[in-house]
């Protein structure tokens, strides 16, 4: 009965070593990592099919308290030399999700819906051997950089005053802050922003333009973030 049991306890040990590996557990580990890229990318599209609005609008939101926290982070290091000596302001962070979620986002969705209605890329990957689709898409991308932006920067400024309490210093905020805040949106747009913009926009369909640009967004978030709360607090 010994001699049994421990061939029973030594098969497994010298079928994995005969084989190489190590009771196939790096294996297992490898092929759950190559699967996992692919199973979200096909989770969020399936989402963006049956709920198309609501997940662009909830990813702008979480990727918008990313940003905010790494604004926060910033402001922490640039006034103290380190890195969060208090806690996070949570309330702030619930500001920009609700910003992300209930503003930005779905007014994303619309205008990008609505620039390709109005002057079409002629769609994401294949359009690339058109030479007017690239055209077509620097168009977008100036448009909404240097138009659509006052609205964007409007909405956040007031969406997040109203969540965080500060609705009494809504009207010197847009008196004094508006413009500031604009131009230094400009600025992280010619610096680099708006032309990771458009290589999105270029290559692309329109449905997921969103996720991309809020993924760019995160840098633009941090700036916009730390010059709209160096006066409100």
């Amino acid at each position: 009965k010994r001699m049994e049991i421990n061939s029973r306890l030594t098969k497994p040990l010298y079928v994995a070593v005969s084989s190489g590996g190590s009771f196939d557990s790096e294996d297992g580990v490898d092929k759950k990592r190559r699967k996992l890229i692919p199973s979200l990318t096909g989770w969020y599209s399936n989402l963006l099919h049956t709920h198309e609005v609501a997940t662009k609008s909830v990813s702008t939101g979480i990727l918008a308290v990313v940003g905010d926290i790494c604004a926060q982070v910033l402001g922490e290091y640039l006034k103290h030399g380190n890195i969060l000596t208090t806690s996070l302001d949570k309330l702030r962070m619930l500001a920009f999700f609700c910003d992300g979620t209930f503003c930005t986002g779905p007014l994303l969705h619309y205008v990008y819906k609505l620039y390709e209605h109005v002057y079409p890329i002629n769609g994401g990957g294949d359009g690339k051997n058109n030479p007017d689709s690239l055209k077509r898409a620097f168009v977008h991308v100036l448009f909404d950089n240097f138009v659509m932006i006052g609205a964007y920067i409007s909405l956040m400024m007031l969406s997040t005053a109203l969540v965080e309490g500060r609705y009494k210093s809504i009207p010197h905020e847009f008196k004094f802050d508006l413009i500031p805040n604009i131009k230094a949106s400009y600025k992280a747009s010619a610096l680099g922003l708006m032309w990771l913009q458009l290589i999105s926009f270029y290559w692309l369909p329109t449905n997921l333009r969103v996720l991309a640009v809020n993924f760019i967004d995160i840098i633009w978030v941090v700036v916009m973030s730390f010059v709209t709360h160096l006066h409100r607090h």
